[in-house]
């Protein structure tokens, strides 16, 4: 009984470490309401096993366009708009949706989840994921050179996952 209590117990303290750390990040981004009018971005969060097998796929509950910025606070002007104009992340399409046309970019990124990015919960590693946070890197002319700047964020509902498992995200941009 006293195991039982033990894990119970160690499970609600992860998760309220967990969920506070997901404020403090929350709020170290900028997010400006007229940039995100002119953009719809869209997350879905496919995770599979190590043999390939699914084992769930998530929707995000909301995404946004970040203002880009460098890591002394200089704006980035047009970021957005340039990694789109320029299909730096691939080839825009035109899509019509309720008789409104939109340019619309994909890609995805995959990760193949580690024991640095679990919580050991006794002999079992586990972890959770709520979201994700999309950078786009490259080389900052003059004094900034390569860096990778946050871009997008997109919160999911919780996604359970373990060592081995493959995280696909897929973005959707519309314009």
């Amino acid at each position: 009984m006293k195991k039982i209590e033990g894990l119970m117990l160690s499970t609600i303290i992860i998760t309220l470490i967990v969920g506070s750390a997901q404020v403090a990040t929350a709020e170290k981004f900028n997010v400006d309401p007229d940039l995100n009018l002119r953009y719809e971005v869209y997350l879905q969060s496919v995770v599979r096993d190590a043999q390939g097998q699914l084992l769930s796929v998530s929707e995000s509950t909301s995404a946004v366009v970040l203002i880009s910025s460098f890591s002394d606070g200089v704006l980035i002007q047009d970021l957005v708009d340039n990694v789109i104009d320029n299909n730096l992340l691939g080839e825009k399409k035109i899509i019509t949706i309720d008789n409104v046309k939109y340019e619309k970019i994909q890609f995805q990124t995959e990760k193949v989840i580690d024991h640095r990015m679990l919580t050991s919960l006794g002999t079992a590693k586990v972890g959770m994921s709520s979201g994700t946070l999309w950078k786009f890197c490259g080389d900052f002319k003059g004094e900034y050179g390569h860096q990778c700047i946050p871009t997008f964020k997109a919160k999911t509902p919780q996604i359970h996952i373990a060592e081995g498992n493959v995280l696909t995200n897929q973005w959707t941009v519309l314009r």
